[in-house]
């Protein structure tokens, strides 16, 4: 009877070791946070794909002209002009949007100048002060129609169906390309080819 005693005594003690050293591996260990019941991984856990999160990268653009509040904007990397244009609070309603490529990606440090409708009818502007390329090129992804015209044979209906083009299409990839535009074939692309860029 004292064997059997001692034995209950034994195996009591070595269940109460187990349960303290399992509490220090920090296994399971459930905590109660702000009255909700969570389960604590410890402090070396990570993500689930086992690294660390990556943080949001961030650009900023200067906004203006006709939009309801101008300055400088910070938008996520891969943000579109229309989405940096929401957060300046949309456009008047003197505003010539569709003179703006609003499928556009941003880019840090950019300036998008919004037109009146009177500014876009004298061509007293540039849309985003990016069309016109180093060397005096007009960059045939960003320029506005007025731009666009100034190249040779360029009109603002034909201005209008590269514009189209590109945010159908996502852009050109190469000078070449713009001979995918309806209207602009060979003859024409040799007029202007030494002219643009993309």
């Amino acid at each position: 009877m004292k064997k059997q005693y001692w034995k209950t005594i034994f195996a009591a003690f070595m269940l109460a070791a187990a349960g303290i050293c399992y509490s220090c591996t920090g296994g399971g260990i459930s905590e109660n946070i702000g009255g909700e019941q969570t389960e604590s991984l410890g402090t070396s856990a990570l993500s689930e794909s086992g690294t660390e999160p990556q943080a949001p990268v961030y650009h900023y653009v200067h906004i203006c002209g006709e939009v309801k509040n101008p300055g400088v904007y910070r938008v996520l990397e891969g943000s579109r002009i229309f989405q940096a244009v929401e957060q300046a609070g949309g456009f008047t309603d003197e505003a010539a949007s569709e003179y703006l490529n609003l499928a556009e990606l941003t880019e840090d440090g950019m300036k998008i100048d919004v037109p009146s409708e009177e500014e876009a009818e004298k061509g007293e502007f540039s849309a985003s002060g990016n069309g016109a390329a180093a060397g005096g090129k007009v960059n045939i992804n960003k320029a506005d129609i007025q731009e666009l015209m100034t190249l040779t044979g360029i009109g603002e209906s034909r201005a209008a169906d590269i514009i189209r083009y590109r945010e159908e299409n996502g852009g050109f990839q190469t000078v070449e390309d713009i001979m995918k535009v309806p209207g602009i074939k060979e003859g024409a692309f040799e007029k202007i080819k030494d002219n643009i860029s993309v």
